[in-house]
């Protein structure tokens, strides 16, 4: 791995958390970075996704691949998450969480 030279600056990327119940865990998903986690409970989905959102963007930084962190979730691959294999007319509950991360490039 490459190490980055320590910069004055940051960026701060401001993201969207996704989060619903799928069987008997929550699964979660970052929409503009097409990162996902999971956990028993919400929190513990949440606070998965926050570790894996800073793993993927850190890794990107290191190598210095900072025009490629922004990958969205492809338009089908949301339906997918947040409708998976519900049956037609049921409702399903989906937590929406603001993101932050802020990162020296």
């Amino acid at each position: 791995m490459s190490k980055k030279r320590a910069s004055s600056s940051f960026q701060v990327l401001k993201l969207t958390g996704l989060i619903k119940k799928e069987g008997d865990q929550y699964s979660s998903l970052c929409l503009e970075l097409d990162v996902a986690s999971c956990g028993k409970t919400k929190e513990e989905a949440f606070e998965g996704l926050k570790a894996t959102v800073e793993t993927y963007v850190s890794y990107l930084v290191e190598e210095g691949r900072e025009k490629e962190i922004h990958r969205p979730v492809p338009q089908e691959a949301i339906r997918e998450f947040l409708l998976g294999e519900v049956e037609r007319r049921k409702l399903t509950t989906v937590y929406a969480a603001p993101l932050e991360l802020s990162y020296a490039p």
